[in-house]
């Protein structure tokens, strides 16, 4: 199965161990929480997967990261009230592994302070309506549990769309080069 754009970036590549891209300023995925804002229009690479399916995502993450908020990792979505990002997220002139998660149209944030490393490898696997969501700092790091997130079932009729996120906030920046390596998804037995 092919892998399409949600808000294709202007400047982008891949080959066949990874893809490249320049991210498009004033681009994030957000919903209400804290400030009302809401925004659908950062960068996502993704695979349609049956609704039912049970996955792991994997990836590794190098990012040339300088503006606040530009931050890039794997995604999983329902629609733009249902969904998770994961991944570096860069606050305060510092890289910090991060997730949002997005049920019924109300963000949640939660950060874990990083070593900025080269890169940051992510795992996501979701069982029926948990996803697990660890991080390994370096090539040779380790992987720790990030977090553990509820996210709704949904049954074969729909997808569910999997991929790589990116997306660069800020007014003040011209967006960053990120590259996602080893991209891979892994179905599961149909439940």
């Amino acid at each position: 199965m092919s892998f399409v754009w949600f808000n294709e970036p202007k400047k982008w590549s891949s080959n066949a161990s990874a893809i490249n891209v320049h991210t498009d300023r004033e681009t994030d995925f957000w919903r209400k929480t804290h400030n009302g804002c809401e925004r659908d229009n950062g960068h996502f690479y993704y695979r349609s997967l049956p609704g039912e399916r049970d996955f792991t995502a994997t990836v590794n993450i190098r990012g040339k990261y300088h503006t606040r908020y530009d931050q890039g990792g794997l995604m999983i979505r329902i629609d733009e009230k249902n969904w998770i990002k994961c991944g570096v997220e860069y606050v305060d002139g510092k890289q910090f592994a991060s997730v949002v998660t997005t049920v019924n149209g109300w963000s949640d944030w939660s950060v874990v302070p990083i070593n900025s490393p080269d890169v940051l490898k992510l795992s996501v696997k979701r069982e029926k309506e948990a996803i697990y969501i660890n991080y390994a700092e370096g090539e040779q790091g380790e992987f720790r549990m990030m977090r553990l997130s509820y996210f709704p079932e949904i049954d074969k009729e729909q997808n569910l769309l999997v991929g790589v996120m990116c997306a660069s906030p800020s007014k003040e920046t011209e967006g960053f080069e990120i590259i996602f390596e080893g991209f891979n998804i892994v179905e599961n037995d149909a439940k």
